[in-house]
């Protein structure tokens, strides 16, 4: 390193060539196009978008009597936006090009929210007004008291219109190596090679939304990990030595599942879930394809488990191939193929149409009943009627009824 280097020269290199103009107080975040500072300047006409995002700040090096307007600046990650609130503190730079930046910065024990809500009030202080000196001096001299001086000031006290603090927002716990993104509110990106028990190297990407209810319930100077349980939407695509913990259901306090279906069918669930994978664990799951296929492969076993039903919905058919058994089993529960006046076919080669029992049972009584009073006509007269065997006849009768099936039916 050469000599000459000060240290504030090195932050400026690192910073792109952008310089320190020291530590500034945000008033106020433009969020959109309807912010006060751009309704109220004709100059940003057709280039409003330019300014969200951007901040209305006052260094603390100011004086708390400087009435000046206050300027503006614009993220220094034009890509990577982190918004900061009303009464916090940020680094402003100023860009080669003149334009003037900001960086959230601190060291704060929850990433939710830390400034004090009263940082602009109390450093800044009363700003009285020529008016208002005027005022005092007319009041001085009409009643010999002086008006105290209204904190202006105050009207910026809070973090923002309808940004509050959320208590329990924890920062994670890091490994070695770690890049990750978080934000104020639960959510964060973790991209780390060991992550794991046995800290071997075992990539993984971890996307989490919303911290759980539980670990908010921890003090909040100790860092937690991501719960693939609990949290409320996460996306795990892990790798080697990283095993997923993973409960279907939702998980009590105690770690106890409300899941209650197990994997009966699926012979070769796994026993332990790691190398890579892709893990999706949420309340809710959609999955569209708008236009085109949904496509699904698997190599080993698929299966659904669930503790609800199954439906399927579809404008056109159902074909399934398969290349073993077929195997259904109901646990005493009725199967239903309500075709209308659609055909079931069982079967592909010399089809037949099958038979209805009951009109079979109904046809076989009536045949029984008149081989029973059948009667001949013979050279000297008619025989008696009814055969030597109507008890036999009568007998097979009264067992037509066992040829139905008393579980299955058809139409």
């Amino acid at each position: 390193m050469q000599s000459g280097k000060t240290a504030a020269g090195l932050s400026a290199q690192l910073l792109g060539g952008a310089t320190s103009k020291g530590f500034g107080v945000v008033y106020g975040v433009i969020l959109d196009e309807n912010h006060e500072y751009i309704k109220n300047r004709e100059d940003v006409v057709g280039n409003e978008s330019s300014f969200i995002g951007a901040i209305l700040y006052k260094l603390t090096s100011q004086p708390s009597s400087d009435k000046g307007s206050l300027p503006v600046a614009y993220p220094f990650d034009k890509n990577f936006k982190n918004i900061p609130t009303r009464n916090e503190t940020v680094e402003i730079y100023e860009s080669p090009a003149g334009v003037t930046l900001y960086r959230r910065i601190g060291n704060e024990i929850s990433p939710n929210a830390q400034a004090n809500e009263e940082f602009i009030s109390s450093t800044f202080g009363a700003v009285p007004t020529d008016s208002d000196k005027t005022k005092d001096i007319k009041k001085v001299e009409a009643t010999g008291t002086v008006r105290s001086n209204v904190n202006e000031n105050k009207k910026y006290d809070g973090l923002g219109d309808y940004f509050t603090r959320t208590p329990g927002i924890h920062k994670l716990k890091l490994y070695e190596g770690d890049s990750l993104i978080e934000s104020r509110f639960g959510q964060s990106i973790r991209f780390s090679g060991y992550n794991n028990p046995n800290k071997k190297f075992s990539p993984s990407i971890i996307i989490r939304n919303n911290e759980n209810s539980e670990s908010r319930k921890k003090p909040v100077k100790f860092g937690v990990e991501e719960d693939i349980n609990r949290d409320g939407t996460i996306v795990a695509i892990t790798s080697d030595q990283y095993e997923l913990p993973f409960q279907p259901g939702v998980i009590d306090d105690k770690g106890k599942s409300n899941f209650e279906t197990k994997p009966d069918s699926f012979f070769n669930y796994p026993t332990k879930l790691n190398g890579d994978q892709i893990l999706v664990n949420s309340g809710r799951i959609i999955l569209s394809a708008k236009s085109g296929e949904m496509i699904f492969y698997s190599k080993k076993d698929y299966g659904f488990i669930s503790d609800g039903g199954l439906s399927i919905d579809n404008k056109l058919g159902i074909d399934i191939s398969v290349k073993d058994d077929f195997n259904v089993i109901t646990n005493d529960r009725n199967i239903a193929f309500h075709t209308g006046k659609g055909s079931i076919f069982l079967g592909n080669e010399n089809l037949e149409p099958l038979v209805k029992g009951q009109t079979l049972v109904d046809i076989l009584a009536e045949l029984i009943d008149a081989l029973a009073n059948q009667q001949y006509l013979t050279p000297s007269g008619p025989t008696k009627v009814g055969p030597e065997n109507v008890p036999t006849l009568a007998k097979i009768k009264s067992k037509l009824n066992t040829i139905l099936s008393k579980l299955n039916q058809t139409s």
